[in-house]
């Protein structure tokens, strides 16, 4: 690395290189996140719209044993196993409220 550039000016290029192809990254996961969060909002609201129609659409005592007997967490994932496009806070109420 011979240059006529002082080193510390080549180490800064160097962050800089790898730096913003993994910023632009990050920032465009974090976008497509959010519009999936939306989405999966309408589709919670198209298909349910509250608590209690989701309640009467899943198997609320298979859930209830699953949550007594191997904790909330696998209760919520077996919800969302169930109907992956539903939320994940709706799967957590849901549960909750069993």
């Amino acid at each position: 690395m011979r240059s006529d550039l002082p080193k510390a000016a080549l180490v800064l290029c160097m962050v800089v290189a790898i730096a913003c192809p993994v910023a632009a990254e990050t920032h465009a996961a974090w976008r497509r996140q959010g519009a999936s969060q939306a989405e999966q909002k309408d589709w919670y609201a198209q298909n349910f719209g509250s608590i209690d129609a989701l309640r009467q659409a899943v198997d609320e005592p298979g859930l209830r044993r699953i949550r007594d007997e191997k904790g909330p967490a696998n209760a919520v994932r077996e919800v969302k196993r169930q109907l992956p496009r539903l939320p994940l806070d709706v799967a957590v109420t849901l549960v909750k409220a069993l």
